[in-house]
């Protein structure tokens, strides 16, 4: 197993970024919301995993993600299975944007269901959909490797997912990515992963607005509930963002953690992220 010294030095490189389109492969024609060089990180976390373990995908959408890291996967040499999370569900701006070249439905709520399978037709034995809202799924599938969040769109959720999942990372060895860690209208991740800073290393920022974590020590049930968001007060969750800019000073400008104290003293007791975007436009 790698040391902490040689994976923080190992992220610092950003190798991902030699990631070209090729190595993609069929993954590189799957509709997705992540950024180019997002996409290329998630098949660089694939192709670098060192065990056996799950990888989890909360928040699947189209299949981008989970295509992504499927195809790094598949030439990691190790044992992998994917476990994608999602309603998948779309209304129809997000389909017009997001999959011009699909024929458009007539109403919201379209199933993407048919959608995905077809996206993900390479991987099809090694990677299982798991649908509807991810606050009623539960984890038991032992080890995780990687985790990629991109469902905690409110308070609860954060909470939900950390209790379900984060005792399930390796400590030493697994990668915890929060992909919408600095947007403005989400605050309640990073107040939750500066309470989990003894269980968490940060090795990378990647824009727009993710991070990167090593999970460093198991996150016990005394660590998820000092870590808790749900029910924070707007005073004490402004507080842990104002520790969370000083946990990340050095790799993430202070201007992200701004923006977030400037939405919750804009929208008072508001712990949706739709719901502060709304109240913001």
């Amino acid at each position: 197993m790698q040391s902490t010294e040689d994976i923080v030095a190992e992220f610092a490189a950003r190798p991902w970024r030699g990631v070209s389109e090729a190595d993609l492969g069929p993954a590189a024609r799957v509709p997705t919301m992540l950024t180019p060089e997002e996409g290329q990180l998630y098949h660089w976390l694939g192709r670098r995993v060192a065990g056996d373990g799950a990888t989890v995908d909360l928040g699947a959408y189209a299949g981008g993600s989970a295509a992504r890291l499927l195809s790094g996967l598949a030439l990691s040499g190790r044992g992998f299975h994917v476990h994608s999370y999602d309603r998948f569900r779309s209304s129809r701006a997000f389909w017009a944007k997001f999959m011009p070249e699909e024929p458009l439905p007539e109403s919201d709520e379209a199933d993407l269901l048919p959608v995905v399978r077809r996206n993900l037709a390479p991987w099809q034995d090694k990677v299982t959909l798991h649908v509807g809202d991810i606050g009623d799924q539960r984890w038991s599938g032992g080890p995780v490797e990687i985790l990629s969040v991109d469902a905690a769109k409110g308070a609860v959720m954060a909470d939900h997912v950390a209790r379900e999942f984060f005792p399930s990372l390796v400590p030493g060895r697994s990668i915890l990515v929060q992909q919408d860690y600095l947007m403005s209208v989400q605050p309640w991740l990073c107040a939750q992963m500066v309470c989990l800073r003894d269980q968490f290393l940060p090795l990378a920022h990647v824009p727009k607005v993710g991070l990167v974590f090593l999970c460093v020590a198991p996150v016990t049930p005394a660590a998820l509930m000092a870590a808790q968001v749900g029910e924070l007060t707007d005073g004490k969750l402004m507080q842990r963002v104002r520790q969370a800019a000083d946990w990340h000073g050095g790799m993430v400008p202070r201007g992200p953690f701004k923006a977030m104290l400037d939405q919750i003293k804009a929208h008072p007791g508001l712990r949706l992220g739709w719901q502060m975007r709304r109240g913001a436009s």
